[in-house]
Order: structure tokens, then sequence, then C-alpha cells
């Protein structure tokens, strides 16, 4: 039964992507022939552009999305702004005077 669901889910992705594909032909060969004067793409070309676009956009790392240097990011900033630019307490700077 276990096998049943996965075969069931690689179908509808594999659907989905087949259907993404379509969808993206569909638009381009609306829209760009008649406003750009562009050519007119069949299935493989824009599935070439569709992975192309995926390579140049989300980039082909291994891993899948484990972002969490990314997310980290703004609290390390600002911990590193803290610690370099705390401003004095207005009573430690009138003894220091």
């Amino acid at each position: 039964m276990r096998y049943l669901k996965y075969t069931g889910f690689g179908i509808l992705g594999i659907a989905f992507v087949f259907l993404a594909i379509f969808v993206t032909m569909s638009l381009w060969n609306w829209l760009i022939p008649s406003l750009f004067h562009g050519p007119v793409l069949n299935f493989w070309q824009t599935a070439g552009l569709f992975i192309l676009s995926k390579i140049l956009l989300t980039g082909v790392a291994p891993g899948g999305r484990h972002h969490a240097y990314r997310r980290g990011w703004h609290h390390r900033y600002n911990e590193k702004y803290r610690t370099c630019c705390e401003e004095p307490n207005p009573d430690q700077t009138a003894q220091q005077v």
C-alpha cells in the first residue's frame, strides 16, 4: 500500500512538471511572438528554457533547501553591530570627564 502512495505522488509530480512546462509554452507562444517578434517554442525547447531558468535562479547545489546560514545573517549582523558600536552610558561619560 505504501508503494502505491509513493507511485501516485511520483505520477502527480511528473504531471505537475509537464503542466508547468505546457503553461510556460502557452504563455510564451501567446505573448513573445506578438510583442517582441520572438520565436515560437515547441515543448522540448520550453522544457530546456524551464530547466535553464531553474538553474540560473535557484542554483544546482545538492542538499535541497538548507539555508540555515542565510537565515541567521541578520542576527549575526546585529550582534556584531552592538558590540562594535555601543553608545556609552551618560553616567559613565560623566565619571570619565
